[in-house]
């Protein structure tokens, strides 16, 4: 009696705590920052932007370039010219080189807007994509690679989101 009262328990452990779970929904993951590095699409805004950096990029170099010089003349002339004269072009030189400064953190803060206004414009565009996707392969959530500890290589999706990419967004 004892026996069978232990048995019929281990039993009903065992059938409680041995349950299997079974997912229907589908999931995968993809890799956004190899979309943006790698897509045509998004190396053509990235390549646009470049230029404009390199564009600002010559302009506060002549600025600079200007400003070492004025710096190298006043150098030159400091004993030639009076005490206040000196300090009237070391003053006026300061306010050049903060200008300069304040103008180059400006650059850099509107090419960052930039280049975040064009990538998120682009990823506005593969989001209809993505979504065609998710119903065609009846995929129920797409996570971004980024956040996954470990995963299968076949739900990496990748590989075809960016060959769509490139061939529907031109």
């Amino acid at each position: 009696m004892i026996f069978r009262k232990k048995f019929f328990l281990i039993i009903i452990f065992f059938l409680f705590g041995l349950t299997n779970v079974w997912s229907s929904e589908k999931i995968a993951f993809l890799d956004v920052e190899l979309i943006i590095n790698k897509s045509e699409p998004a190396l053509i805004i990235i390549k646009k932007i470049e230029k404009i950096r390199d564009q600002e990029t010559k302009k506060l170099k002549k600025i600079e370039n200007n400003l070492k010089k004025k710096n190298e003349e006043l150098i030159k002339t400091k004993n030639l010219i009076s005490d206040e004269e000196l300090k009237k072009k070391i003053s006026s030189l300061r306010d050049e080189a903060k200008s300069f400064d304040e103008l180059r953190k400006k650059t850099i803060t509107e090419l960052n807007i930039k280049k975040n206004k064009e990538l998120n414009e682009f990823l506005k565009l593969i989001n209809p994509i993505i979504q065609e996707y998710m119903k065609e392969k009846s995929i129920d959530m797409i996570i971004d690679k980024k956040n996954i500890f470990m995963a299968k290589s076949k739900n990496d999706i990748t590989e075809d989101i960016l060959k769509i990419v490139n061939t529907k967004i031109k």
